[in-house]
């Protein structure tokens, strides 16, 4: 599969505005076309555009002028962080074990559920609030353990040997990913309401609900892996 194909629908916005604001017959102060006519000439969403456009501005490209409009700041962007640099150069391998994550995660939630214990609840509960206490300290480190905790315990939970076997060889492969997403404060903000949510569904007893809340978090670390690269 081409790198292309791999690349999500607001990343390929992205690309696509960054041709017109690189184009020669544009220049910088030049009025950016509204939401609604980005819509029209890309065929794609109003969130999809919103979220390009929001990405475009922090890097310096767009600027958004209050009650005016949108326009072109830059030809060139900000300069770019180390840990912005790593999440660019490592995002189709990223992106790839997102997609497989956003498979075996909600099952393996699921069928969790239906067989969790109350120690081995306790235990998922004991890791968010470690979580919890690490975020308050900005602890990267132990927040990447955590995470790490948290979904192979959800595995082991559901007692899939095949399954468990694949989640290890994920984690292996997301190791450095976990050592730099916690370091990014939108990420530490958005996985530890995601995993409360994925513990109550555990205390409801409702696999529907834990498989719809793991894909939701499963989405969102997908949206965070494109904010990361921007905003790092």
């Amino acid at each position: 599969m081409d790198t292309i194909n791999k690349k999500s629908a607001t990343q390929l916005t992205i690309d696509q505005l960054l041709a017109q604001i690189t184009d020669s017959s544009v220049s910088v102060g030049d009025r950016f076309p509204t939401e609604k006519e980005l819509c029209l000439s890309l065929g794609v969403g109003r969130g999809t555009v919103r979220e390009a456009i929001k990405i475009l501005v922090s890097q310096g490209y767009l600027e958004i002028r209050s009650g005016i409009g949108t326009f072109i700041k830059s030809k060139v962007p900000n300069q770019s962080s180390p840990l912005s640099e790593w999440f660019l150069t490592n995002e189709v391998e990223l992106q790839d074990l997102i997609s497989v994550r956003m498979i075996i995660e909600p099952y393996a939630t699921g069928v969790a559920i239906g067989k969790c214990t109350p120690e081995q609840l306790y235990q998922l509960k004991k890791i968010q609030a470690e979580s919890s206490e690490a975020a308050d300290r900005q602890d990267a480190a132990t927040l990447g353990t955590c995470d790490e905790q948290f979904h192979r315990m959800i595995f082991q939970i559901a007692g899939n040997a095949l399954l468990i076997e694949i989640n290890e060889l994920i984690t292996r492969h997301l190791s450095q990913f976990r050592q730099y997403t916690f370091k990014i404060k939108n990420n530490v903000d958005n996985f530890i309401p995601a995993h409360g949510a994925i513990i109550r569904a555990f205390e409801s007893h409702d696999p529907g609900m834990g498989e719809r809340k793991m894909r939701q978090h499963m989405k969102k670390v997908e949206k965070d892996l494109i904010h990361s690269k921007y905003n790092s």
